[in-house]
């Protein structure tokens, strides 16, 4: 829905589904979110053959905003299991995601399927926030090379050094296979007492994982090195267990 009023018209795929899997009728209520993230409930009034007719009978709340925000950056995985990446990350409240590409991906879409590919993406995402009553949509980048993100991300980047944080942009967080450190809970500690407005990066390497030379990309960059345990997980995995555990740590 593109933005809630007074009055309403619902379209589409979202009428569809009101009318014939809900099977939704005259007089019901629902709750509405827009494309902005406002909320409001609604009654529904009419119905034709495309559309659905329904009245604002809430106050239409504005979107919250909060001092936090997650982007997962994760290098496309074998198959579909960004769907799933997608699904999850979606429940878990993050705000962006970036679908990359890196030395050892294997997944690697031409234009078309790039395009198919996110259009899928963002039917996932909706499904995902309509099931667990999710005001907003993550957005979804496109697909890019890591080397290019980072190029791009790097001037808005913080640096975290002698567990300070100087606070001067977001926090990237790369999870290594090869991090020694048990560090992880005591960076997200300095970080959650870190007096500002929380902009976290999470960034997930492909199978194979990150080579050499992105480590170091990676490191010059600002990003901060961190591991998940001894475990080597599936990327897919590791995106959901590093996504959960910022989550909780924040939070």
């Amino acid at each position: 829905m593109d933005k809630l009023s007074e009055n309403v018209e619902i379209t589409g795929k979202d009428a569809n589904h009101l009318a014939n899997s809900l099977r939704a009728k005259k007089g019901d209520k629902i709750i509405a979110v827009d494309k902005a993230g406002n909320t409001a409930t609604l009654e529904l009034n009419d119905f034709d053959s495309e559309k659905i007719y329904a009245k604002c009978v809430s106050e239409i709340k504005p979107a919250e905003i909060f001092n936090k925000h997650i982007t997962l950056a994760d290098c496309l995985p074998k198959q579909n299991k960004f769907d799933t990446i997608v699904e999850k990350a979606t429940e878990l409240g993050v705000n962006r995601l970036e679908p990359l590409i890196s030395d050892r991906t294997i997944a690697r879409p031409g234009n078309f399927r790039a395009k198919t590919k996110l259009e899928r993406w963002h039917r996932v995402a909706k499904e995902a926030a309509e099931q667990c009553a999710r005001d907003t949509l993550p957005e979804i980048g496109n697909i890019q090379e890591l080397s290019d993100w980072l190029a791009e991300i790097a001037p808005s980047l913080g640096k975290f050094e002698n567990d300070k944080f100087d606070g001067k942009g977001a926090l990237l967080l790369f999870f290594y296979e090869k991090e020694i450190e048990d560090n992880l809970a005591e960076i997200l500690y300095n970080y959650k007492n870190f007096d500002g407005d929380k902009n976290i990066i999470i960034l997930i390497g492909p199978e194979g994982g990150f080579s050499e030379r992105e480590v170091r990309e990676i490191k010059n960059c600002g990003g901060v090195s961190v591991s998940l345990g001894k475990t080597i997980l599936k990327t897919d995995t590791a995106a959901i267990s590093a996504l959960a555990i910022v989550q909780y740590e924040l939070n």
